[in-house]
């Protein structure tokens, strides 16, 4: 059942690139905390903070997407820390305005240097894993997409690796 279903999602993913074109979209992010949201919608589940400012950059071929994000932890204008992260997963557009994506992710927190980056993609610091759903809206006039990414992330440090943390972020970007 399973085999069925992975050549299912392969033969709808491999249509959708057939038939869509290619888009690179570079976004700007915004931590929920910064938002004045606290709360997951339509829950009582706290957000945890997961990154104040950031950026994501997706390359979506037809509806597949792969890309890198990163969100930092800024105190008195000075970079405290950040995480890092790099995405994969499948981006439909529902209509011409809305944009749905399904995304993984693998990433690395509490990075504070260049060096920590390094030490983290050669496999000798803690990552973590997530999901990464997102829906977004984008203008009809102009490049602009604006909308959310819904985080629920395991093994960040010091939280139970068995229940996800979850975070929201805003999203303002441009897509070409």
């Amino acid at each position: 059942m399973r085999v069925r279903t992975a050549v299912a999602v392969a033969v709808l993913a491999a249509a959708g690139v057939a038939r869509a074109g290619v888009s690179l979209g570079v976004e700007a992010t915004i931590g929920a905390e910064k938002l004045g949201v606290q709360r997951a919608p339509l829950s009582n589940e706290a957000l945890l903070p997961m990154g104040q400012l950031g950026g994501t950059v997706l390359l979506r071929l037809g509806t597949l997407a792969v890309g890198a994000a990163a969100g930092g932890y800024f105190h008195r204008s000075q970079l405290e820390r950040y995480d890092a992260s790099g995405l994969a997963g499948l981006a439909f557009d529902v209509l011409p305005i809305l944009r749905i994506e399904l995304l993984g992710e693998l990433g690395a927190a509490n990075l504070r240097t260049r060096a920590d980056l390094g030490a983290a993609v050669a496999g000798e610091w803690s990552t973590f894993y997530g999901a990464r759903p997102g829906v977004s809206l984008k203008l009809p006039v102009f490049p602009l997409r604006v909308g959310v990414w819904g985080l629920a992330r395991w093994g960040l440090p010091g939280t139970d690796s068995r229940e996800p943390s979850l975070g929201m972020l805003g999203r303002v970007g441009i897509d070409f």
